[in-house]
């Protein structure tokens, strides 16, 4: 498999946006709406939606899926933050990690391609710290909590796209991925 064979399935453009900036290629794209079960384990997440999209679109698919961890927390809201943030927003989560002394988090991306036999899957990691509120404009979804470690204090949102593009938990995810693919 290679990028040029995969339909990437998501509703989300930003996450489109992101993986052609760092791929520097165009990807094919369908916006559906998969099922996803309800897990804190972000690999079965992606496993089951990466069989889901294949045996819906009968295509080689490329699926992504994030999982925002409050360590505090034991690793909630993991890959059920799409939920809590349609909830309560980026405010709620600095709300509710500031319930706690420790405000450390760690983000994990995963991608899985598969043709329906062979699959291919791709981890990133970035640890960080939930901001005590919301701050910057760029970016999306959790971008305006989430402050990588040693990057001057500057939430995802705060940093222009090619910043965040060279340290994010998506492009490590993608070039381990890219290191599996043919």
């Amino acid at each position: 498999m290679q990028f040029s064979d995969l339909v990437f399935v998501t509703s989300n453009l930003g996450k489109l946006r992101e993986a052609e900036e760092v791929l520097g290629i165009r990807l094919d794209h369908k916006a559906l709406d998969l099922p996803e079960i309800q897990s804190l384990n972000l690999e079965e997440v992606v496993r089951e939606k990466a069989l889901a999209g294949h045996r819906r679109l009968k295509a080689p698919v490329l699926i992504e899926d994030t999982s925002l961890e409050l360590v505090a927390m034991g690793g909630f809201p993991g890959p059920l933050i799409r939920w809590l943030l349609s909830s309560v927003g980026p405010t709620g989560i600095c709300t509710l990690a500031r319930a706690f002394d420790d405000l450390s988090a760690v983000v994990r991306c995963m991608f899985c391609a598969t043709n329906g036999v062979d699959e291919a899957v791709g981890i990133g990691v970035v640890k960080g710290t939930i901001a005590s509120s919301p701050r910057g404009e760029r970016g999306f979804g959790w971008d305006s909590v989430f402050v990588p470690d040693g990057h001057d204090g500057r939430t995802y949102a705060q940093m222009s796209s090619a910043e965040k593009n060279a340290i994010s938990h998506r492009r490590k995810a993608l070039e381990a991925l890219r290191s599996q693919l043919v």
